[in-house]
């Protein structure tokens, strides 16, 4: 495994104005099996850097490389190919089908993406509900569930292919305080059990709470602050 995972270089993107934002190029080594917190007093910073980070846009300069592969200026379907095989995304909102059980809509990439049968499925799929703690609930609807119990399906469907990075958007967006600390909790446990990097935001009303990283964005750029 490459000593750094995602790695990006002198990287700008255009703002609200459509200016380059930020003024020092943002360059940065992310590293297998750690998580990151994105952290701005401008929303829409953090966002965007997201969102690059993820591959769903591209900077106007520099470049990004995955495991040292540049992967900026590849056309959409290469990058499709490569979010499929390498990144699971946890966005603010968990877009389960609501007919669906817990097990199938987290069992949905597997028969999609990785093409594998259903007896297959259905273990990797109550291995990684477990990891989550939600297998209890594997035969609930997920119109039925509670919004936490939601957002936690979402989690186990963005690590069911055990992806190398997983980017979350705003953690905790339209949970209670202690339900957040819940999701953190849940997510906490995914660099150590599968390896995968995280590189999360968190919605606004969401106390921080540390991990291994914290990235601060603003006009000047990004640095770095490691937390105890």
């Amino acid at each position: 495994m490459s000593e750094n995972l995602l790695v990006v270089n002198q990287i700008r993107w255009r703002d609200a104005n459509q200016f380059d934002f930020p003024s020092e190029p943002i360059s940065y080594q992310f590293q297998p099996a750690r998580s990151y917190l994105l952290k701005s007093e401008q929303p829409e910073a953090k966002d965007k850097l997201l969102r690059l980070l993820g591959l769903l846009e591209e900077p106007s300069s520099g470049e990004i490389l995955l495991e040292g592969r540049r992967v900026t200026g590849l056309n959409p379907e290469e990058l499709g190919e490569i979010r499929n095989r390498k990144f699971g995304f946890l966005f603010s909102s968990p877009f389960l089908l609501p007919a669906f059980t817990v097990l199938e809509n987290v069992a949905m990439p597997l028969f999609k993406v990785a093409r594998v049968d259903a007896r297959e499925a259905k273990n990797i799929t109550e291995l990684v509900l477990g990891l989550i703690g939600i297998l209890p609930i594997v035969d609930m609807q997920a119109r039925r569930l509670s919004v936490l119990d939601q957002h936690l399906t979402a989690l186990a469907r963005a690590v069911v292919l055990h992806p190398q990075l997983l980017i979350v958007q705003s953690l905790g967006l339209n949970l209670t305080g202690e339900e957040a600390l819940l999701m953190i909790h849940a997510m906490s446990r995914i660099p150590v059990r599968l390896g995968a990097t995280v590189i999360a935001t968190l919605a606004p009303a969401v106390d921080f709470v540390a991990r291994d990283v914290v990235l601060e964005i603003d006009a000047r750029g990004m640095r770095e602050s490691r937390q105890e």
